[in-house]
């Protein structure tokens, strides 16, 4: 919405109300100020572009919160949500003594 005011009240900058800065120059900060703002769109279509389904249901499914509807249908496929790591870094529930030791030291 700023940006958009910012647009609609345009007027060229001036310094001291006497030097007009040249085409050039405000042409680089509106591509400046563009830059970051231009991100967020471009995600949003690339995301609407790259999913399956007519154009209303990929925009509903990118727009609905992922909740219960949005888990995987077989939660089996999903191995990481089903077997927790142990501290040893290896799957299961085995929780045994620490591989490695770790000294701490004060200076």
């Amino acid at each position: 919405a700023c940006f958009i005011f910012s647009l609609a009240k345009y007027a060229p900058l001036t310094y001291n109300k006497v030097y007009k800065y040249p085409d050039w120059a405000e042409g680089l900060g509106w591509l400046l100020a563009l830059s970051s703002m231009i991100c967020i769109p471009l995600v949003v279509v690339v995301k609407i572009i790259q999913s399956d389904g007519p154009i209303i249901e990929r925009i509903k499914m990118l727009t609905a919160p992922k909740g219960e509807g949005r888990k995987p249908k077989d939660v089996a496929l999903d191995a990481e949500a089903t077997v927790p790591l142990s501290p040893n870094g290896t799957a299961g529930n085995e929780v045994g003594k620490p591989t490695q030791i770790i000294i701490e030291t004060a200076m």
